[in-house]
């Protein structure tokens, strides 16, 4: 399982890559799957998640953070992404699909939350093993993405710090 978590992570590293090269509006985004907020510490991650399952360098140059954690009813994993200065610059639900039908019906769910929460997203895209929707807000970028390989699959829905996101593009 950790490995395979693994693998969909780097996978959905350039999903994620792809979508943070575009994010602003004005609506407070608040992530639904954790009470943790930017203004937290690692240390107030662990007090709140207990000992994580696994840690490992960030693409922030900091230290990931993982836990179990189910949301809407559904098992996965929550990752805390800091920076080298442990400012919290990214936090991820990320969700290994049974089937293309759970995929895609989980895809669908969080897109429908996320829309009624913020509007439609300002990006979409569909590569055919990759598709992703970007919601810019003035609070930080939101994105769903999914990957699919034909070996691994996974959602991971993530919210990025403002310091991270980048403007709707033109």
């Amino acid at each position: 399982m950790k490995n395979l978590q693994k693998s969909c992570c780097l996978i959905l590293v350039f999903v994620v890559c792809l979508f943070t090269i575009c994010g602003c509006s004005a609506k407070k985004v608040e992530c639904p799957f954790t009470e943790i907020t930017w203004e937290n510490t690692p240390e107030d991650v662990q007090a709140l998640e207990g000992e994580p399952i696994d840690s490992y360098t960030s693409i922030y140059y900091g230290t990931t953070y993982t836990y179990e954690k189910e949301y809407n009813g559904m098992n996965g994993t929550v990752k805390y992404m800091f920076d080298d200065q442990d400012k919290l610059m990214s936090m991820a639900w990320l969700y290994i699909p049974e089937s293309d039908e759970d995929m895609q019906s989980v895809y669908d769910t969080l897109r429908n939350e996320t829309n009624r929460l913020y509007g439609k997203s300002g990006f979409d895209s569909n590569m055919g093993t990759a598709m992703g929707e970007v919601w810019y807000l003035e609070d930080g970028n939101i994105l769903i993405g999914v990957m699919s390989t034909g070996v691994n699959e996974a959602v991971q829905y993530q919210f990025f710090h403002p310091d991270v996101s980048s403007p709707k593009p033109e």
